[in-house]
């Protein structure tokens, strides 16, 4: 029997415009520079991933993402059996740091898999295809930007769940936390992300205020490395604290477990693909931690390989998967469809989706 091999990996930086900034404490996002990964098995299937720049939080750069793929890892992948993901991962470890790219990597080989076998991710994965609950993130903006966006969104796809950026000042924070409720009532879910922007001193004053306010997450209130700040207030917190920049790596997630100040994790799979997003998940469930996905601003592409993650396992949060709506250009052959606040994955083979050659010919910047 032939054995089928990783043939060939591209990396191709591609610019995409937005509808709108999306905007956080510590920086903004006008445009999705983003690079595409396209693996290429003996066999002639391809697989499709794309990788999230985020110089500010993880040090990658568009650039840096093409360089590694080409000048490093895709020389020590190319060749090998297409099958042995542990063999990639090894490989690619021998490389350090430059998430994104690895973890692009790891996900378009595991979407190449399952097109071979005629299967999706989520089946590969060891789960089945349903719809996948999702949160709306509003930008950090103006109140009554911030109640007009939920309105809209609400009204279009049905969301049932809402992100809020905080992080500019505690007073617009809870002014704008408070009016969001009573507009929308209680029914509907809302976490905030303060992006490591509070201090405990700040959050302990507020956290009554977000108590009232049946906030569902706090996610990553205070600097990442501040242990002591982040125990000392989820002690004294009926709301659960998220992991996020503070859990990027495996090692990270189970230092901040031990630590104990956590309750809940993100899993971003384009940052950790699937071979590492396993490991954390496993990780959680020994500590009976929370855990739901979350994006760097992902395409429709991670979207939707970050879609079929999400469905080998249980969660009661919303996951934060809908950036693409704000996307102008869907470089697929076919759009994602969002219904009454899910995501509906396509009944097609690995995450269901394929490069539209048009489109990214147009937009490809290489």
């Amino acid at each position: 029997m032939q054995t089928t091999t990783l043939q060939a990996i591209e990396a191709i930086p591609v610019s995409i415009p937005m509808r709108h900034p999306i905007k956080w404490a510590r920086g903004e996002i006008n445009k999705i520079d983003h690079v595409i990964v396209v693996i290429r098995l003996s066999n002639g299937v391809e697989g499709i991933a794309d990788a999230a720049p985020r110089p500010t939080v993880y040090g990658e750069t568009q650039q840096s993402i093409v360089a590694i793929i080409e000048r490093h890892l895709a020389p020590r992948l190319v060749g090998i059996n297409a099958y042995d993901t542990a063999h990639a991962t090894r490989l690619m470890s021998e490389i350090v740091g430059n998430l994104a790219g690895k973890a692009a990597i790891d996900l378009a080989l595991h979407d190449a898999q399952a097109k071979s076998l005629g299967i999706s991710c989520a089946e590969l994965l060891g789960g089945s295809p349903r719809p996948v609950p999702l949160n709306w993130r509003i930008r950090s903006t103006k109140q009554e930007d911030v109640l007009a966006e939920a309105e809209r969104m609400m009204a279009r796809y049905g969301f049932r769940a809402l992100k809020v950026k905080c992080g500019l000042d505690t007073r617009t924070d809870l002014a704008v936390l408070r009016a969001l409720r009573r507009q929308i009532g209680d029914a509907i879910e809302i976490s905030v992300d303060m992006n490591q922007s509070y201090t405990p001193e700040l959050l302990m004053e507020v956290l009554p205020a977000l108590e009232d306010l049946d906030i569902a997450l706090i996610e990553e209130p205070l600097p990442a490395r501040h242990g002591r700040g982040k125990l000392l207030v989820a002690q004294k917190s009926s709301i659960a604290f998220t992991g996020d920049d503070s859990c990027t790596m495996l090692d990270d997630v189970r230092d901040e477990l031990e630590l104990g100040a956590l309750r809940s994790v993100v899993i971003k799979c384009v940052r950790t693909g699937y071979t590492i997003s396993r490991e954390i998940l496993a990780l959680t469930k020994a500590f009976h931690c929370a855990v739901h996905n979350g994006s760097n601003a992902d395409m429709h592409i991670c979207s939707l390989a970050s879609a079929h993650f999400a469905c080998i396992y249980e969660t009661q949060h919303a996951h934060e998967m809908s950036y693409f709506a704000d996307e102008c250009v869907c470089l697929i052959d076919q759009e994602i469809e969002i219904r009454e606040g899910c995501m509906i994955i396509p009944d097609r083979p690995g995450i269901g989706v394929a490069l539209d050659a048009e489109k990214l010919a147009k937009y490809r910047l290489d």
